[in-house]
């Protein structure tokens, strides 16, 4: 009687097992990325979803080794054409406007940071989109000068610039000579 040979793996499963990680390891940092980008939660989640659908259709081959960067360049690029497509669907009246969220913080989690911490989130929010998306994506989502660059299309020493440049101006507001 020979003894039963084997299945050989689904090929299907083996090349899924590498996006599992991915999906636990980002999409929550992505999630808060996109929401930077976009304003709103339920907007984000998409973009977010179908970044992670890309990946799904994206073979291993081409993102392996630079994934992070792959990631947030691929949502970055929905996050923004989803804020195309709106301005082009919509012209907003000021009333309209008086109907979405803020997306400043609600005054119970402004209560819960400590006020220089809420400081120098508003100081953010005053610097230039590029040079604030920098800060935010190295201090907030802890992503190399190279990555950045990859994710933004500036190259590394003008990511450091900008970078510089930002922290440099919030300091000075909060810290006036």
């Amino acid at each position: 009687m020979h003894a039963a040979t084997p299945e050989p793996p689904d090929a299907d499963a083996a090349d899924d097992d590498w996006v599992s990680p991915l999906v636990a390891r980002y999409e929550g940092p992505l999630i808060l990325y996109a929401e930077r980008l976009l304003g709103e939660p339920p907007r984000a989640r998409d973009v977010v979803q179908e970044t992670f659908l890309r990946l799904c259709r994206t073979p291993r081959g081409d993102i392996a080794g630079h994934e992070a960067a792959w990631l947030y360049t691929v949502c970055r690029r929905a996050a923004l054409d989803v804020k195309r497509k709106e301005r082009r669907m919509t012209l907003m009246t000021d009333q309209t406007a008086a109907t979405f969220p803020s997306p400043s913080p609600d005054p119970a989690t402004a209560i819960e940071r400590s006020e220089s911490a809420a400081e120098v989130m508003r100081m953010l929010d005053r610097l230039p989109e590029n040079q604030k998306e920098a800060i935010t994506l190295k201090f907030g989502h802890g992503l190399s000068y190279r990555e950045i660059a990859e994710i933004t299309g500036h190259t590394v020493s003008n990511v450091g610039f900008l970078i510089h440049t930002g922290l440099k101006t919030v300091r000075q507001r909060l810290m006036p000579v």
